[in-house]
C-alpha cells in the first residue's frame, strides 16, 4: 500500500550535532582532499606549474595582474589564484587541520545562512584574506596556498552569533540572535585570535609540524572580513547590528 506524506516537521537544529554537515560543507572538503589527493602524485615539473599558476604568489600579481606586464591572458590568469589558492595544501598535515577547522566553523554558518550565502560569504572572505596578504608582502615571490584565510573568514563570521548574548534582559530565543560587534564575547575572541595569529606569525612557530610559515596576515585579513561583512548575509535580520 502506498503511504500519503504530509509536508515535514521543521528540524529543530538546536538538537542537531555540530559536526553533521549540510552537504555543501561535504562538498568542498571532498574537493580540498581531492585537488591534494592529485597534486600529491603529481611529477615534479607538473607540481611546480601547479603552484605558480594556482597559488597566490605576491610577486605574479605584481608583475602581471596590476603590472601590465605579459598578454592579455597573463593578466586574466594572475587573477585566477584569488580563488583557487584556497583548494591547495602543502602536506596531509596542513590539510587536516584546515579540514577540521573548516568543518566545525562552516557547518554552523552554512546552517545559519543557507547555501548561497554560505559560498558568497567564503568568496569573499578568501578575497579579504587575498588582498590583506598581497598588502604585507607585496612583491614576495613566497607563493601562499590553504583554506585558512576563508576558515578564518567563517570563524569571524561565526563569532558573531556562537556566543551567549551578554545581556540578561534578553530573551534567549534559536537560532541565537546576532551579537554586535562591540559586545563583550565578540570583542574578546576577537582579540585572543588577532593576538594568538600575531605570536605564532613573528616566532614562527607552526603548530602540528607544517614545515612552513604561517600567513598570519591572511588569518586576520580573512577574519574581520567575515566579521564585519557577516550582518547583509545573515537570515535572521531582527538583531540590528
Amino acid at each position: 500500500m502506498g503511504t500519503i506524506l504530509g509536508p515535514r516537521p521543521p528540524v529543530d537544529e538546536s538538537r542537531e550535532p555540530i559536526l553533521r554537515a549540510p552537504p555543501i560543507v561535504t562538498w568542498l572538503i571532498l574537493a580540498f582532499v581531492a585537488v591534494h589527493v592529485v597534486s600529491a602524485f603529481l611529477p615534479d615539473e607538473q607540481y611546480t606549474y601547479l603552484i605558480t599558476t594556482f597559488a597566490l604568489t605576491p610577486e605574479r600579481f605584481a608583475m602581471y595582474g596590476l603590472g601590465g606586464a605579459g598578454s592579455f591572458s597573463d593578466t586574466a590568469m594572475a587573477f585566477v589564484p584569488f580563488l583557487t589558492y584556497g583548494f591547495l595544501h602543502g602536506d596531509f598535515v596542513h590539510l587536516t587541520f584546515n579540514v577540521l577547522w573548516f568543518l566545525i566553523f562552516a557547518t554552523a554558518v552554512a546552517r545559519r545562512v543557507g547555501t548561497a550565502r554560505f559560498l558568497a560569504l567564503s568568496l569573499i572572505s578568501a578575497l579579504g584574506a587575498a588582498i590583506v596578504h598581497l598588502a604585507f608582502h607585496w612583491g614576495s615571490p613566497v607563493p601562499v596556498i590553504g583554506a585558512s584565510g576563508a576558515v578564518s573568514g567563517l570563524m569571524g563570521a561565526a563569532f558573531r552569533f556562537i556566543f551567549i548574548d551578554p545581556d540578561p534582559a534578553t530573551t534567549p530565543v534559536w537560532p541565537p540572535r546576532r551579537l554586535p560587534l562591540t559586545s563583550r564575547p565578540v570583542l574578546l575572541a576577537s582579540a585572543v585570535w588577532v593576538v594568538l595569529n600575531v605570536v605564532l606569525g613573528l616566532t614562527g612557530f607552526a603548530p602540528g609540524g607544517f614545515g612552513h610559515a604561517i600567513a598570519w596576515e591572511a588569518h586576520i585579513g580573512g577574519f574581520f572580513t567575515g566579521l564585519l561583512i557577516f550582518p547583509p548575509f545573515d537570515r535572521q535580520r531582527s538583531w540590528i547590528s
